[in-house]
C-alpha cells in the first residue's frame, strides 16, 4: 500500500483534520511524518511538533517524538541539508515507520508551495517516496475551483498525478456538489470528500494559545483546558468594556496590558476563559489570588496589545490530544464522508 502526501491550497484548510479522519478509517494502518514541524512546542527541554503529538497519541505509535519532523527551521534545513541528504533521511524514516504500519501518511506544509526551496514540498516528496498525493482546499465555491485549476496545472506539468481532492470547510456541500465537484473532476482529480463547517473544530484551548505564544501563566493554571471562541482586545476603559456587545459573548480571550488591572479585574467573570497580560507585567496579588479562585488563566507575554492580538488571529485552529470533543466529531462527521480506496 502506498503512502498518502497530504497537502492544501491554502494555510489552515485542515490538512491535519483530514489525515486524521483518513487515518481513523483504519487505525492500524498507518503511521504518520511531518517533515517539516511548523507548530513547534517545548516539552521536557526537547522541540516537538503539536500534530505529531496529536497523531502519536491517537494512532499510538511507538516512534519517539524527534522522529516525526526533519526539523523546525526553514534556514537551519536549507544550510544543513542537500537534496540527497533530505532525500535518504526521509526514505529512512519511512522505511523504520513501514515495519510496524502498512503505511505512512505524509503531511506537508501550510500550502502546497512550502518547503519547495528545502525539497519538503510534495512534488519532492512524491519523486523520492512511493506516495500518492491528496489535496485539501478551502474557501468559498470559486476560490476553491481557482485553486484547484492553478494546482493542476502545476501537477500535470510535473507529470505528477493527484489521487484525490477534499473540499473542506464548505459553507454548502449541495452547492459544491452541484455547481463544483464536475468542473474540479474534469482536471483529472477526484473528488473524495465534501466536508461542511463544522464549528466545533474551530475551538482552540487557553493551553494550546499559551504554547503558542511561549507564555507564562501567573494565575488560574487550572482553566488552562478552557476552550475559546472569541478574542476581545481590551484597549478601553472598563467602564465602556463591559457595555460593549463583543466583550459579552462568551468563552472569550482577553488581551489588555498586565498594568490594566481595571480591565484584568473586569475580566474575571464566568464567560472569560482566559486573560493574555501583554508587556511582560503582572497585576497586583489581590488580581491573582481571584484568577485562581475562578480558575481562570493570566498568561504573561513580553509582546504588546497588537502583537499578541495578530499572532492570536493568525493561529490555526488545531486538534490537540485534549479535544476529544473534537477527535469524537471528526470520527463521526468527517470520516465517514471521505471514499478513498487504499488499494
Amino acid at each position: 500500500m502506498k503512502n498518502l502526501i497530504i497537502a492544501s491550497t491554502r494555510p489552515d484548510a485542515g490538512k491535519t483534520t483530514v489525515g486524521l479522519a483518513i487515518a481513523l478509517l483504519n487505525e492500524n494502518t498507518f503511521n504518520y511524518l511531518k517533515p517539516f514541524g511548523d507548530r513547534p512546542i517545548y516539552k521536557k527541554k526537547r522541540l516537538i511538533d503539536y500534530d505529531a503529538k496529536l497523531f502519536k497519541n491517537i494512532l499510538n505509535l511507538e516512534e519517539d517524538y524527534e522522529k516525526f519532523c526533519i526539523g523546525f527551521d526553514h534556514s537551519k534545513i536549507k544550510y544543513a541539508y542537500d537534496e540527497k541528504t533530505i532525500q535518504g533521511k526521509i526514505k529512512d524514516r519511512i522505511d523504520e515507520m513501514r515495519k510496524t504500519k502498512d503505511s505512512v501518511i505524509i503531511e506537508t506544509g501550510d500550502e502546497w508551495s512550502v518547503g519547495s526551496s528545502i525539497n519538503l514540498d510534495p512534488v519532492s516528496l512524491y519523486r523520492y517516496t512511493d506516495s500518492e498525493i491528496i489535496i485539501v482546499a478551502t474557501g468559498n465555491r470559486t476560490s476553491m475551483v481557482d485553486d484547484l485549476h492553478t494546482v493542476s496545472k502545476y501537477f500535470q506539468a510535473q507529470n505528477i498525478p493527484v489521487k484525490g481532492v477534499v473540499l473542506n470547510k464548505v459553507e454548502s456541500v449541495e452547492d459544491i456538489e452541484n455547481f463544483a465537484v464536475d468542473e474540479i473532476e474534469s482536471l483529472g482529480m477526484e473528488v473524495i470528500g465534501i466536508i461542511p463547517e463544522i464549528k466545533d473544530l474551530s475551538l482552540t484551548r487557553v493551553s494550546f494559545i499559551n504554547d503558542m505564544l511561549f507564555g507564562k501563566v501567573v494565575a488560574g493554571e487550572s482553566g488552562l483546558n478552557n476552550l475559546v471562541e472569541n478574542v476581545f482586545v481590551g484597549a478601553m476603559s472598563a467602564e465602556e468594556i463591559v457595555r460593549n456587545p463583543h466583550y459579552q459573548k462568551r468563552r472569550k480571550l482577553v488581551i489588555t496590558g498586565g498594568d490594566r488591572s481595571d480591565v484584568v479585574l473586569a475580566s474575571l467573570d464566568e464567560e472569560t476563559s482566559g486573560v493574555i497580560l501583554t508587556n511582560d507585567i503582572i497585576p497586583p496579588s489581590n488580581i491573582i489570588s481571584r484568577a485562581d479562585r475562578a480558575g481562570i488563566p493570566l498568561i504573561s507575554v513580553p509582546l504588546d496589545t497588537y502583537e499578541a492580538a495578530r499572532r492570536i488571529e493568525r493561529m490555526d485552529k488545531i486538534t490537540t490530544i485534549e479535544d476529544d470533543f473534537k477527535i469524537e466529531r471528526i470520527k463521526e462527521d468527517i470520516t465517514p464522508r471521505i471514499k478513498i480506496d487504499f488499494e
